[in-house]
């Protein structure tokens, strides 16, 4: 018993001693690997034999992956050592090992690391043997590496025998197109022979490829006629033109009318391709109506086939347009008409919101399949366009447009913006057409669709800035701003979203809006977007563009004092801001005003400026300050800028001894170097302009518009002073004239002035308009705006208002006072003898009203006129002038009207609220009237 214990413990021990040996091998060969790994003295062939041979599957992976490397930096070794034992691995290797060296072989051959020769007996034997893996990734892996390598490899190779003529290339894709083969297998064949086809003669496509294509093209399996079917046009290649036509071609229709949808599909892409091939009676009768067969086949049934159609629409179009009759022109663009509308056809689209997306939530759930079709019409309009023609545009396929651009798919309507530049281009100056639906585009909620058009924007808008503003009609200058406006509205979609690239772009394309818009627009509505974009912009990029946009627009804008209006903005919001951020994007400013304008204006506005910036607070500020000192030595013309040279010397030495910096020190060090190596320009380029560089050209020509354009602004500014100069003049005159003819002449004053108004003395004046204007010239300053008058003096039909001649030696009626002195009347002293004053002065009114009763029918009896009171100076109302003209009749209508004026009786017993202002001034003692007699007697007594 004790002998068996004893037994049992000595197995025990010898199993504990196997045990720990083979963990102490384990160990030893990880602590083996892990030397190998790490020890740089070992070269990588060693490394990588040692791992190909015991080590695990990820670093045979890595070894696989590192081939081509290895190859490069020692081809003869490891050929002979490493690619030996890589094909031994590959037998039992896995999926990733697998893949790892289809594309390392691959590599190898597209970087020409191993001579044609030895690439032909080694990689491409083990990746025609590989085809075959059981494996159908790996199988496809290998595949799709020997499709490659046909066509990297020559003619020959592909040709010759491999390795004993056993593992010939069509040989292997003949055997494998036997209907004995698996489906894989003749999947493969199919594909190799559309890659040998183009490697091989004629005969030889025609006696071996072509027995097995037209096998496969008449296979049990839809997979493989599909396949078959999309390498047609590479056999055709290979065949010509006769055997394509008496072969491939009736091949070809029959496919056509194949169930399966697959190979119809195959058969449209075919037919695509080999358009080109065909001759013109080929493509007349057996093409034409085999694609009108498929396209009615596929709007029929809608299933898989139409978006297909749809997608290769345009091509189709336009290979067979050169063979086209009317009568199929007008049927492929009807059948467009019907890809456009295939989903949406029964519905009506309508320009409120809220039901474009309720029809919006209705098409997310239909099926896939129309709005695939409509998306490819709406990429496929382009193409349309062209083959239609631009001036058929709106008669024909605008109603497609504006109905894709609408659509209720987000998908649809991106695609149409993707490609609403192109369709621009298009149309030219007449884009204006499309701006309905660029509007609607803009003001999508979709961050996509903005993605999509806005970078596009400036190429859609080009046309018109071609054409320029001062072109524009009045039509054209809102529509074109409406359009600007949307745009500028997207900002906000697009600056909510972490889109930076968009947001650059959609500044960058403002740029030219100083050529579709106002200068009005531009300062009020653009400019401040710029100016807040450049404040608050969160990417760096976004900010620098929105600083180059507005220096452009600045450039060109009309006045000098929004010019200058900007520029204080510049300084006092960046250069004197609190914020390093805003001083340091001053420097970014001043770089791009330097880029935009001349350097003399340059020079004018920014170079002091950016000086003063040698003592910042911030060091980083300080350091960016420097990185634009080069430009500011390169815009010097010496000897006219000998000062500014000397500050900017001096302020580089000022940094770099006083500066506590060293980061900045060292940068002003080197800065100060590098500006050595700078030669300044010359004040006389001007009169040497045969030897300037490109750059002082372009500075001459910068330099001269802006003086254009200061000179453009002193000129209108001259032209508008010397219009109102003019038109001041012109109101002078006629108030002289005015005034002349208003004054009460003597008798033989009188009867000169009488004869000049005379309707005999004017030429060509009949007696109506003569009578208007004897009307018009008997008015005083005070100017009356009733609208009665004015229709008595247009249209005459208030007969009440009239001008009737008085008998008196004058023909000018003295009845309405006058608000400013006459010189030839001395103003009267004496307050007794003044008419009563009739008018509040606190309430003066502006103009007078004058009712129809009111008329100047009472003639004048006295022989000699009337000497007025100055001190009257208030406009009377119609019914006190005509109180004021019986005093030339009788003391009793002179009393009477006093006594009415007294009571407030202003023109009827009804007063108006117009009337009301009209009073006797309260607490006033009543003046007793003045006769006609009594002054009489006291001029006689004078």
């Amino acid at each position: 018993m004790s002998a068996v214990k004893m037994l049992s413990v000595d197995l025990a021990e010898l199993n504990l001693d196997r045990v720990d040996k083979e963990i102490t091998t384990q160990l030893k060969s990880d602590e083996e690997l892990a030397r190998l790994t790490v020890d740089p003295h070992l070269t990588g062939i060693e490394r990588a034999i040692y791992l190909l041979s015991s080590g695990q599957e990820v670093q045979r992976v890595s070894v696989i992956t590192e081939l081509p490397n290895l190859l490069r930096d020692n081809t003869v070794e490891c050929m002979r050592r490493v690619v030996p034992k890589v094909r031994e691995v590959l037998h039992v290797a896995n999926i990733d090992m697998q893949l790892a060296a289809a594309t390392a072989f691959l590599q190898i051959l597209e970087r020409q690391l191993v001579s044609v020769e030895d690439y032909k007996k080694t990689f491409l034997q083990t990746i025609l043997t590989s085809v075959d893996n059981k494996n159908e990734e790996v199988a496809n892996a290998w595949l799709e590496t020997l499709l490659t390598c046909i066509d990297l490899l020559p003619k020959d190779v592909v040709k010759k025998d491999i390795l004993k003529g056993e593992n010939y290339v069509l040989s292997i894709a003949v055997n494998k197109g036997q209907l004995s083969q698996t489906l894989q297998a003749r999947l493969s064949c199919c594909k190799i022979l559309g890659k040998v086809s183009s490697k091989f003669e004629n005969f030889v496509v025609k006696n071996d490829v072509l027995p097995v294509v037209l096998s496969l093209c008449g296979d049990v399996e839809y997979d493989v006629r599909a396949c078959m079917c999309q390498k047609l046009d590479v056999v055709a290649h290979g065949l010509g033109l006769e055997l394509t036509k008496a072969k491939l071609l009736p091949q070809l229709i029959e496919l056509s009318e194949d169930e399966s949808p697959n190979v119809t599909c195959a058969c449209l892409e075919t037919t695509a391709n080999i358009i080109s091939m065909l001759d013109r009676e080929a493509n007349v009768n057996a093409i034409i109506p085999m694609v009108k067969e498929l396209l009615e086949k596929a709007i029929s049934k809608v299933d898989t086939t139409l978006p297909v159609a749809s997608k290769l629409f345009g091509r189709l179009c336009h290979s067979l347009m050169d063979y086209m009759t009317v009568d199929d022109k007008a049927y492929f663009q009807e059948y467009f008409k019907k890809l456009c509308k295939v989903g949406v056809s029964e519905k009506k689209y309508k320009e409120d919101t809220q039901k474009l997306l309720e029809g919006f939530e209705m098409y997310e759930q239909t099926t896939d399949i129309s709005v695939e079709t409509r998306r490819y019409a709406a990429y496929n309009f382009p193409a349309m366009v062209l083959f239609v023609g631009a001036k058929l545009f709106r008669s024909e396929l605008y109603g497609c447009f504006s109905q894709l651009s609408r659509d209720p798919h987000s998908l649809v309507r991106r695609t149409v913006a993707a490609g609403f530049h192109e369709v621009a281009r298009l149309l030219n100056t007449n884009v204006g057409i499309l701006f309905t639906e660029l509007n609607s585009l803009l003001n999508d909620a979709d961050i996509e669709i903005l993605k999509a058009i806005i970078p596009n924007f400036q190429v859609i808008m080009s046309p018109l800035a071609t054409l320029g503003f001062d072109q524009f009609t009045e039509n054209r200058t809102h529509a074109v701003q409406d359009v600007v406006t949307n745009y500028l509205r997207a900002e906000t979609t697009v600056f909510s979203c972490p889109c930076w690239r968009t947001q650059e772009a959609m500044l960058a394309n403002l740029q030219t809006t100083h050529l579709l818009c106002s200068n009005d627009f531009v300062f009020n509505r653009v400019l401040p977007v710029l100016i807040d974009k450049l404040k608050y912009g969160r990417a760096l990029p976004v900010r620098v563009m929105a600083a180059k946009t507005l220096t452009t627009l600045t450039r060109h804008l009309k006045y000098k004092s929004q010019r200058d209006e900007i520029l204080d903005i510049m300084i006092e919001d960046f250069h004197k801001s609190d914020s390093c951020y805003c001083r340091s994007l001053f420097i970014d400013l001043a770089k791009c005003y330097l880029q935009v304008n001349s350097k003399q204006a340059f020079k004018d506005n920014f170079y002091e400026l950016i000086l003063n910036m040698k003592s910042d607070k911030v060091a980083t500020v300080r350091l960016k300050m420097l990185s634009i000192f080069p430009d500011m030595k390169r815009s010097l013309k010496l000897p006219k800028d000998q000062n500014l040279r000397t500050a900017l010397d001096t302020a580089l030495r000022q940094i770099i001894v006083y500066d506590k910096d060293k980061d900045v020190q060292q940068a002003a060090q080197q800065m100060s170097e590098e500006l050595t190596l700078i030669q300044e320009g010359s004040d006389n380029t001007r009169a040497n302009r045969r030897n300037l560089s490109a750059e002082e050209e372009d500075d001459l020509k910068r330099e001269d518009e802006e003086k254009e354009i200061l000179m453009r602004e002193e000129k209108d500014k001259k032209d508008e002073e010397t219009k109102l100069s003019k038109s001041v003049e012109k109101r002078n005159s006629v108030g002289n004239k005015k005034e002349l003819l208003s004054k009460i002449p003597g008798t033989k004053k009188a009867s000169s002035s009488t004869m000049k108004l005379s309707p005999g003395s004017l030429k060509g004046e009949n007696n109506q308009s003569l009578s208007k204007r004897a009307l018009i010239t008997t008015g005083t300053t005070n100017t009356l705006t009733s609208a009665k008058v004015v229709a008595a003096l247009t249209n005459e039909k208030h007969p009440s208002v009239c001008l009737i001649k008085s008998k008196s030696t004058t023909c000018i009626p003295s009845l309405i006072p006058r608000l400013e002195h006459r010189p030839s009347t001395p103003p009267k002293k004496d307050p007794v003898r003044r008419i009563p004053v009739l008018v509040n002065s606190k309430t003066v009114p502006s103009t007078t009203s004058l009712s129809p009763s009111a008329s100047f029918s009472k003639k004048s009896t006295s022989p000699t006129p009337v000497k007025r009171n100055q001190s009257n100076s208030s406009p009377l109302t119609p019914n006190a002038l005509g109180a004021s003209t019986a005093r030339r009749g009788s003391t009793t209508a002179i009393g009477a009207s006093v006594v009415s004026a007294r009571r407030g009786s202003v023109g009827s017993a009804s007063s108006t609220a117009s009337d009301q202002s009209v009073k006797v001034k309260a607490g006033t003692t009543p003046t007793k009237p003045v006769t006609m007699a009594t002054r009489l007697t006291k001029k006689s007594t004078k």
